[in-house]
């Protein structure tokens, strides 16, 4: 047996379940942070104008070790039909995504709306912006 075939195969990360922002507290953060780019372009540095981004977009900014968690929480919010804002990301009952290794997800209101507007751009082949997904 090659030392290749001896190594342990990598589970598919999942969302086993959407909880509060408080039972997310202490448990190991996989992916998140701070946002507020996704749907607009800086064209004259007084003012953004919608641009027309995608998941692909969105995808292409994160770590390798981040992509996976990021696709989970994409194939959990589109099989439930989430749309929720980064107010309800951090104070809703189930706005956190917990996965199948026991990572939790923790945005800012605006990084959590990047990510919205980016599954829901895709998904619907529509135009939005972070800003739409914010509050």
């Amino acid at each position: 047996m090659s030392a290749a075939s001896q190594e342990p195969i990598q589970e598919s990360i999942t969302v086993v379940g959407w909880i509060s922002d408080a039972a997310a507290s202490g448990k190991e953060e996989a992916v998140g942070g701070f946002g507020g780019w996704f749907g607009y372009e800086d064209r004259d540095d007084e003012k953004l104008v919608r641009t027309r981004h995608r998941w692909k977009d969105y995808i292409a900014i994160w770590q390798p070790e981040a992509q996976p968690y990021l696709e989970a929480i994409r194939a959990s919010v589109i099989a439930k039909g989430l749309r929720l804002t980064g107010f309800q990301h951090q104070h809703d009952g189930d706005g956190v995504p917990l996965f199948s290794d026991g990572k939790v997800a923790m945005f800012s209101f605006r990084g959590w709306a990047d990510l919205m507007a980016a599954i829901w751009s895709e998904v619907e082949d529509q135009d939005y912006g972070y800003m739409d997904f914010y509050m």
